[in-house]
């Protein structure tokens, strides 16, 4: 056991060298790891039409050239700065790729980018990319109702119709049910076929209310986690504020006012929200011109209001500021006086003549709350450019409509195949060539019918016009979808809330007098609401809440997937606790935070005795089920299934 000290000059150094290089190789500890993506990339011709060409350009049927696509994927795994001498075909008024080489970086904190990585993402024709398509087809023909509508299976989706009958909320429930990865009797087709992987099981699972129920309108569109399927959909860290706003004036505040204090400025939770009903790219001519990288301008929001719809959200994830959210969370706790987690005599303020501030204080937390973020951003963008390079939802949707269209052009025919079968399981007869009235695909066209008018998709034929109705102007952004920068960021972010913070107490008595809160119709006035399981909110549940906001909020918008989320998440708490783990190196006292993970596991950071010994920290794992976890087994859990741990974890001497 090395005694920790506090010498200085020479005497310091080496041991501040030994502390850094023992928390390197406490991170160098996990295994090493080779990602893979799904293959479609090389499965079909040209990388197409299931991989990232935005930018690129492409002929009247969206699809880029072989020779173009190829040099796009070498600068961006060669690391060419250049990017291959490739142009955005929008020419001047163009966007730019955000980014791309990222990835290629390396970590001065934390583990290596390819120390965490994702699974491969769902395969093209498989059933789960068929429950993610009908998933942001159904968020896009909700955008414009209340979450708390969305509660209600008897309220009616505005502008559809089944026959001459109006579509409930119900009923667009019982169609995604109809699905076999909705359903816990269904035999979807995954990555390895029938057989899914205990990643594809776990990630379907957490769609269900519960194994025997799968899909209810309880957990519609709501996150993975047992937080985020509880309650009101925004979390309350979206909508309340502090309580003492002007120290200067000594005045307080009223959390429901919905304004934190920032210093002596003011953040305010109501937000400029975007205008009901404005979707875009709904014509194959809109869709195409996005495709090629054009840039636009984005519209006006004139109202301003708290969340209250899925627009609302949408709008809210389109501009916000990274880690906005968590910062905002972070200011709320603080002025709660949340006691911060763990055994920390500083931190308990167990001493009588001083106070936590620049560690176990506000400045720390503040700090470390943002400096997660940029790490997991990294990340993200390794998985989305130099490894999986996936097709946003608005490509996906192109591609199914131009196979029910038959505009496919120089699409491989292996591909057709596949979009065929989505197609059929979405509810389209191939032989009638028309969606099956009173489906998901029917009710998409009738909103783009409803949005454009007859005869505007040419050449995709109005009652084929599966084309997703998206909440931005400009569509995606100019990065491929897996994984997802803001599910990543909410992940790393919201994971460190949690161990610093002592989440496990209540909500409501802490932060807002009892209860469960969210905004009622007026979008102002905050109402009391019950949670489903009858019990009390926790910190760790509105935190899991607001990272399944966060990053969902981007699937509403229609940009993202829900394994886009899952992963991501996941991916962004790994990040986090590699950074806690080799912070725990340089404090000279003994300490253990504590935290729950995503998946329900009890995660404990242990510094044994202050000192800088390889075995002076200890990462403690006990998954839901009471069972200790090793530490690389729960590193790799979500990608154990497929060929991506080239070598287990070793010990350190």
């Amino acid at each position: 056991m090395t005694k920790p000290t506090l010498q200085s000059g020479m005497t310091r150094r080496p041991e501040a060298k030994k502390r850094r290089e023992n928390a390197l190789s406490y991170s160098d500890m996990l295994p090493t790891l080779t990602p893979i993506n799904n293959n479609d990339e090389t499965l079909y011709s040209h990388g197409q039409p299931a991989s990232f060409t935005k930018g690129l350009k492409h002929d009247k049927y969206g699809l880029a050239t072989k020779e173009e696509y190829a040099k796009f994927c070498s600068a961006l795994i060669t690391g060419d700065v250049n990017m291959g001498g490739l142009s955005i075909s929008a020419g001047e008024k163009a966007r730019k790729w955000e980014s791309p080489l990222a990835g290629v970086y390396f970590n001065d904190i934390g583990v290596d980018s390819d120390t965490v990585a994702m699974a491969p993402a769902p395969k093209l024709g498989r059933s789960e990319l068929c429950a993610e398509m009908a998933t942001v087809y159904a968020m896009a023909l909700t955008r414009d109702m209340s979450f708390e509508d969305l509660c209600d299976p008897q309220k009616i989706i505005p502008d559809i119709k089944t026959g001459t009958k109006k579509v409930s909320v119900g009923d667009l429930i019982a169609e995604l049910r109809k699905l076999s990865w909705f359903d816990p009797a269904g035999k979807p087709i995954g990555y390895k076929g029938h057989t899914l992987t205990a990643h594809e099981q776990r990630r379907r699972a957490s769609l269900w209310e519960t194994p025997e129920k799968g899909l209810t309108i309880d957990v519609l569109f709501r996150g993975s986690t047992a937080g985020a399927k509880q309650g009101p959909y925004i979390s309350q860290f979206m909508l309340l504020g502090t309580h003492d706003l002007t120290k200067a004036n000594n005045k307080g505040g009223d959390p429901k006012d919905g304004k934190i204090s920032y210093g002596l400025q003011t953040i305010e939770q109501a937000q400029l929200i975007p205008e009901a009903s404005e979707d875009y790219m709904t014509t194959w001519e809109k869709w195409l011109k996005v495709q090629q990288g054009t840039l636009f301008d984005h519209p006006a929001h004139k109202i301003k209001r708290r969340i209250h719809t899925p627009r609302d959200l949408a709008g809210y994830v389109h501009f916000d500021a990274l880690y906005q959210a968590y910062l905002n969370a972070c200011l709320i706790m603080l002025d709660s006086k949340i006691g911060t987690d763990g055994d920390n005599p500083i931190a308990q303020q167990r001493s009588s003549n001083s106070m936590p501030f620049a560690t176990w204080g506000g400045p720390h937390i503040l700090s470390l709350v943002t400096e997660v973020a940029t790490r997991g951003l990294r990340a993200a963008r390794r998985t989305k450019f130099q490894v999986h390079r996936r097709a946003r939802p608005e490509v996906i949707a192109a591609r199914i409509s131009q196979v029910a269209e038959g505009h496919v052009g120089g699409m491989d025919p292996a591909a057709i195949e596949q979009l065929e079968n989505m197609l059929k399981e979405l509810g389209f007869d191939l032989k009638k060539r028309t969606a099956r009235e009173g489906s998901i695909l029917d009710w998409v066209q009738q909103l783009n019918l409803h949005k454009n008018g007859a005869g505007k998709a040419a050449p995709i034929s109005d009652d084929k016009n599966f084309l997703l109705p998206m909440a931005f102007i400009e569509g995606s952004p100019m990065h491929p979808a897996y994984g997802a920068g803001h599910a990543t960021v909410a992940g790393a972010c919201v994971t460190v809330l949690k161990a610093f913070f002592d989440s496990n107490v209540g909500f409501g008595e802490k932060i807002n007098g009892g209860g469960t809160l969210y905004a009622a119709d007026d979008a102002d006035t905050l109402v009391k609401a019950k949670r489903q399981d009858g019990k009390n909110a926790s910190l760790s549940d509105e935190l899991d809440k607001l990272a399944a906001n966060i990053s969902i909020g981007r699937n509403i918008a229609g940009v993202h997937y829900y394994s886009d989320y899952y992963d991501s998440l996941r991916m962004g708490e790994r990040i986090a606790i590699g950074i806690l783990e080799e912070q725990m190196f340089t404090y000279h006292e003994k300490l253990s935070l504590t935290l729950t993970s995503f998946d329900g596991d009890t995660i404990e950071l242990i510094q044994t005795d202050g000192g800088y010994g390889t075995n002076s920290v200890k990462t403690k794992i006990t998954n839901a089920q009471g069972i200790e976890v090793p530490r690389d087994t729960w590193w790799t859990r979500d990608i154990a299934d497929y060929g991506i741990v080239d070598q287990p974890a070793v010990a350190i001497a």
